[in-house]
């Protein structure tokens, strides 16, 4: 579960200097405001999640920590996009509730091998529709605004 990642790179043209500003204006420390994105943000690093839309939360929404590293045109800046903490071991607990247990179980009894199956592919389904596109859709925005 801490193992359900996210990786990628932006090589940007802006320095990184101008990155900080570009995530500056579009990132807010707090949800009362207009802005794009909600978090904290250093002179090379930052951490930030997308703003829910109203009523809408997703516990499964990726949180960005990313480093910016200057290099000699632009700069480069190495995302990691990552579970919450408590969802991450919420689903750790799920997991080996859901699948390992009756594993143990379904050498004695043949259908809670089948509970497993179906329970390992319900959570796959999950990380796959609830955090790994979310996660590349905020990426692709966050490149498309650094890119800019």
């Amino acid at each position: 579960m801490f193992f359900i990642k996210v990786r990628s790179k932006i090589e940007s043209s802006l320095t990184k200097k101008e990155v900080v500003q570009r995530l500056s204006e579009i990132t807010n420390t707090t949800d009362k405001a207009n802005d794009i994105f909600i978090g904290q943000i250093s002179d090379s690093e930052f951490r930030i999640h997308k703003k829910p839309k109203e009523y809408v939360r997703n516990s499964f929404a990726p949180i960005l920590v990313g480093k910016i590293e200057d290099k000699m045109e632009g700069c480069d800046i190495n995302i990691t996009a990552r579970l919450n903490l408590f969802t991450a071991t919420f689903f750790l607990i799920w997991f080996l509730g859901a699948i390992v247990v009756p594993a143990i179980i379904g050498i004695v009894e043949p259908v809670f091998l089948l509970a497993s199956l179906v329970f390992a592919t319900f959570l796959t389904l999950l990380i796959l529709f609830a955090f790994y596109k979310p996660a590349k859709k905020t990426i692709a925005l966050l490149d498309s605004i650094l890119k800019k």
